[in-house]
């Protein structure tokens, strides 16, 4: 028997519709204030690579493990567990948009092609539910990048405090860091090459994780009102909440002036939400234990565009049901 429908409301307030964050940092060729020296770093001076006028300089992969350990450092001042380094997905589309910015010149969460962190994640192959923050120069400058950079110690010191340092009410990237249910994240670090007039400056992508489910794999693209299937496992100690479908404008390219217009991208809203039997629902979700399944029809009044499926659950940290997937596709 369906509950009543002030309960209903009271569940779909309590979802979390959040954004992702972006910040500015200096201009290239130009040197920033350095900030002192972070503890609790996995690689220590006698570990980095090697050094420059007596600047420490990482290679890519040294400079992921060693903002990991500054997101970490800053993550226990709040007692909070360490998130690990994700190399497959999250890590291809923060390295994909890190170098799509430093390439162009812009900062913020639209790529030169249109798409959004979700969309990016979700083409690497992602299911879980990431989230953005990101760092650049905003002089829309075109350059060319270094395929082999090395990355300033200093500079990733100055971008994490730049993020954590934040006071509210923008504290986007901070709250992002501090996130409780955060488990991974990937880093994306690109930096074009330096020049006679112009110092080399890094950019940067962070892509938190929630992975809290496996998920059967949704299709590239549908026609509009195709019935797909969404189907999966939700993991201890999550427990299912409900499936949303949302609708943004197909992606389409943006200008470098328009990027830079852009600091916050709201997660989108889905159009409808679909709930396990007992809730005032358009088709109740199966679930059997930890396993759930539905299929629902992709069509937000018959109209094209991208298409994000997300997973709702509830777990243990969170008093109000969290997005722990979320995954785009292409409807015509």
């Amino acid at each position: 028997m369906a509950k009543p429908l002030s309960r209903l409301t009271r569940f779909t307030r309590s979802l979390l519709f959040p954004f992702a964050f972006a910040s500015a940092c200096a201009a290239p060729g130009t040197p920033a204030a350095a900030s002192p020296k972070p503890t609790g770093a996995s690689l220590t001076e006698s570990s980095v690579a090697s050094s420059k006028g007596g600047k420490k300089l990482l290679t890519v992969p040294e400079a992921r493990k060693y903002m990991l350990a500054l997101i970490n450092r800053d993550r226990a001042t709040q007692k909070l567990p360490p998130v690990e380094l994700d190399e497959g997905p999250a890590q291809a589309a923060g390295q994909r948009h890190a170098e799509d910015m430093a390439r162009n010149g812009f900062l913020g969460h639209w790529g030169t092609d249109g798409s959004v962190p979700e969309q990016r994640y979700s083409e690497a192959g992602g299911t879980d539910y990431v989230q953005e923050n990101a760092l650049c120069f905003t002089d829309q400058r075109t350059r060319t990048l270094d395929d082999r950079p090395m990355i300033e110690a200093e500079a990733l010191e100055r971008s994490e405090a730049m993020f954590f340092n934040e006071v509210p009410p923008n504290d986007g990237h901070r709250k992002n860091i501090l996130k409780p249910h955060h488990k991974k994240v990937g880093i994306g670090v690109a930096q074009p090459r330096g020049t006679e007039t112009e110092l080399a400056v890094p950019c940067f992508a962070q892509e938190f994780l929630d992975p809290y489910g496996t998920y059967a794999p949704l299709p590239k693209k549908a026609k509009v009102g195709t019935m797909v299937r969404v189907e999966g496992d939700i993991l201890a100690p999550a427990t299912f909440g409900g499936i949303g479908v949302a609708r943004i404008p197909a992606p389409k390219p943006i200008t470098v002036a328009d990027l830079n217009t852009r600091r916050t991208y709201p997660i989108p809203n889905p159009y409808q939400m679909y709930w396990p039997p007992g809730f005032r629902t358009p088709i109740p979700v199966r679930v059997d234990g930890k396993h759930f399944s539905i299929d629902v029809p992709l069509s937000d009044g018959g109209k094209p565009g991208l298409y994000e499926v997300s997973v709702w659950a509830r777990i243990p940290s969170s008093p109000d049901f969290i997005m722990v997937s979320l995954r785009t596709l292409r409807v015509e």
